[in-house]
């Protein structure tokens, strides 16, 4: 049987088709809910590029500009960020200093790791708070074309950073393979 580097970076470790290690169903469910964040993403992306192209058509071609697309777009990309942060946290994208865990001794690296997942919930949970806030302070507030009120936009801040918290707790108990090869090697 042929041996990946991650199997021989961790003995025993298969690969993510044959992954084996326990997993709880809550995490199962974190997962998935990711899964559908992800494509419902990839499907609004898609969406706001064809409505982009659209309104550029509408101004320049047609002559009579979508009062509405550029708020929908912005609206969309803002909702887009926050929910795709906790998607990112969980496969373990987020930007990194690689180069500590590769020459810290493997005891410090996992005690800077759990200490930067540690920072990383403090900042989503003061972002929740203060998203919360915020969002509950432009309740009256109205947007211009859509007239949609703007806590619906601002909420996007503690929903996103909520999602974000929980993948970090869930990044904690069941860090993604690359984590796991990283703190290894």
């Amino acid at each position: 049987m042929k041996h990946s580097a991650s199997e021989e970076a961790l003995p025993g470790l298969r690969s993510v088709q044959e992954d084996h290690r326990p997993r709880w169903a809550m995490i199962r469910w974190i997962d998935r809910l990711n899964e559908l964040v992800l494509n419902i993403l990839a499907l609004t992306l898609g969406v706001l590029a064809l409505l982009g192209i659209v309104q550029v058509i509408a101004r320049y071609i047609i002559g009579s500009p979508l009062a509405w697309s550029e708020e929908v777009i912005r609206f969309a990309l803002i909702w887009s960020v926050f929910l795709g942060a906790g998607v990112v946290v969980r496969r373990g994208m987020l930007v990194a200093v690689e180069a500590i865990y590769l020459v810290a001794p493997s005891k410090l690296a996992r005690a800077i790791g759990f200490t930067s997942l540690g920072i990383s919930g403090f900042f989503w949970a003061v972002l929740m708070y203060y998203g919360w806030t915020v969002r509950g302070m432009v309740g009256s507030l109205m947007s211009g074309s859509l007239e949609l009120p703007m806590s619906i936009v601002y909420l996007a801040i503690p929903v996103g950073a909520a999602l974000a918290l929980i993948n970090t707790i869930v990044v904690a108990l069941d860090p993604p393979e690359q984590v796991i090869t990283q703190a290894a090697s």
